[in-house]
């Protein structure tokens, strides 16, 4: 809805603009680069108020990171076909939750008890994808050969495959925490370890703008659905720590159960050691982790036949 919504709004501002609706790009193929932001969407982090659904839940101390390379296959006017390659980073933080410890409990504020779960984690991300794009219309800005130059909206949606691998600061150190099993994955029945690599689908808007025969610049919002609730290592409740005594060596179950209650760390004396306590909530189930990304693309026009002499692609805008 929200993608039908903006593209209705893109062609009404543009409205005034001359619109080539049989305009075609240049050439068929187009290679580029892209930098931007990403901002987790899960368990930790985001508003005071948990849950805010997409960009509602944006926490700036949160926001990191993206760079990427991609490649277009311009099938006509109206369609596009892309594949990309990026690298960015994802962060939440229990402490930005926006209420600090005061040593009481207040049922009625959900910040103050994601303050006192004290959980953080950072994640490197690698994502591969492809997908659709689909052009509801081309306005053009100029006119002419060499010269002209279109703005064009777009929806796209695709299916991915991303890397992740949740870690967070301990005594200094960055602490890989799959292995660390920190609510019993694959040492209580029924929870399974969880797979650092999953499928997400890619889907979002954008605008783009042909400058030239050569060059085009885009910006583009892109949200992920995900098909886990892992990326930040938090998704049920706590399990008793004797877990990892039973099934780690000392040190290593010494350092899960530290990892997996870490409300220990600024109330010593567990005054509301009941709230982090075996068997309570620690995250939420019911909705898989996501993220998105929003980035400037810039991209070159390829003609493949241009080592034989080559032709442009589409007919010229007159």
């Amino acid at each position: 809805m929200r993608i039908g919504l903006l593209s209705f709004c893109l062609m009404f501002s543009f409205g005034l603009l001359k619109a080539q609706a049989g305009y075609q790009p240049p050439f068929p193929y187009e290679i580029g680069l892209q930098i931007g932001t990403s901002q987790f969407l899960g368990d930790l982090g985001g508003q005071s108020e948990a849950g805010r659904p997409f960009i509602r839940d944006t926490d700036l101390k949160a926001i990191r990171p993206l760079i990427g390379a991609f490649g277009r296959w311009n099938i006509g006017p109206y369609f596009s076909a892309r594949a990309d390659l990026n690298y960015l980073q994802l962060a939440g933080d229990d402490a930005l939750a926006g209420s600090g410890f005061s040593g009481e409990t207040r049922s009625e504020d959900q910040a103050w008890y994601r303050y006192y779960r004290n959980l953080s984690f950072r994640s490197h991300v690698f994502e591969a994808s492809i997908a659709g794009e689909l052009i509801p219309y081309n306005f053009e800005l100029g006119g002419g050969y060499q010269s002209y130059s279109v703005i064009s909206p777009y929806g796209f949606i695709g299916v991915g495959i991303f890397h992740f691998n949740p870690q967070a600061q301990y005594d200094g150190q960055w602490v890989d925490l799959q292995p660390l099993s920190t609510e019993g994955q694959g040492l209580v029945d029924g929870r399974t370890p969880y797979s650092l690599t999953q499928f997400n689908v890619p889907l979002g808007f954008g605008v783009k703008w042909n400058y030239n025969d050569q060059w085009a610049l885009s910006f583009e919002v892109n949200h992920r659905l995900t098909f886990t609730d892992y990326i930040d290592d938090v998704s049920v409740d706590y399990v008793d720590p004797q877990v990892f005594y039973d099934n780690f060596a000392p040190e290593q179950a010494a350092l899960s159960a530290a990892m997996a209650r870490r409300s220990v760390e600024i109330d010593p004396g567990l005054v509301n050691g009941y709230v982090s306590a075996p068997g309570e909530q620690r995250g939420d189930p019911k909705d898989n982790d996501s993220y998105y990304t929003i980035a400037l693309r810039f991209s070159y026009f390829f003609d493949a036949n241009s080592l034989g002499g080559g032709r442009r692609y589409g007919c010229p805008v007159w």
